[in-house]
């Protein structure tokens, strides 16, 4: 009876991940495209006036742009190698993970798939395409500290649907694996 229970779980897991990951990888690799074919390098469309633009940035960085600034000849083999053990970190603690409940394996899958989506860009584009982009009316806010003076613009970073899906499958598993502790 145990094997067969085994099975199911297996059977479970990776439908789910054979699911949600390439729904995912699809989904965003269609909006970029989309986006690339209508929307003009750094011409924001309103969709929400002062508030939700489409746009159609390249981020040859990280998260916010971090490291965009190295050399590809560093950048892109630090990028890929990352991503590789990432994508393997992500593969065995999936399939390793003993969890009777589906939502941590939806959570993984949507990493999955959106770190894929990242990663093809990388490859293949040498960058990221972002187009999702969320400001509040172009405000900036002002201020100063002694002689430093300081300002900062009420927006967001542009991002992307594989952008989307890491973010809220990395709150759902934290917050899956802070309920589990709770209960021990």
């Amino acid at each position: 009876m145990r094997e067969g229970h085994g099975n199911n779980r297996m059977r479970m897991k990776t439908k789910t991940l054979l699911f949600i990951s390439p729904l995912v990888f699809l989904t965003d690799q269609v909006a970029k495209w989309i986006i690339i074919q209508t929307v003009p390098l750094s011409h924001p469309v309103p969709i929400i006036p002062d508030f939700f633009d489409l746009t159609h940035t390249r981020n040859p960085g990280a998260a916010f742009g971090a490291f965009a600034n190295l050399p590809d000849s560093i950048r892109l083999p630090f990028f890929f190698t990352t991503s590789t053990i990432a994508l393997i970190a992500i593969l065995l603690y999936y399939f390793r993970l003993s969890d009777e409940r589906r939502s941590p394996f939806v959570a993984l899958a949507l990493i999955l798939g959106g770190a894929l989506g990242n990663i093809f860009d990388r490859i293949f584009r040498g960058e990221v395409i972002d187009f999702l982009s969320f400001h509040w009316k172009n405000q900036w806010v002002n201020g100063s500290i002694g002689t430093w003076n300081w300002h900062i613009k009420l927006e967001w970073p542009a991002f992307n649907v594989a952008d989307a899906a890491i973010t809220v499958g990395v709150i759902g598993l934290t917050f899956l694996l802070m309920k589990s502790k709770e209960k021990r």
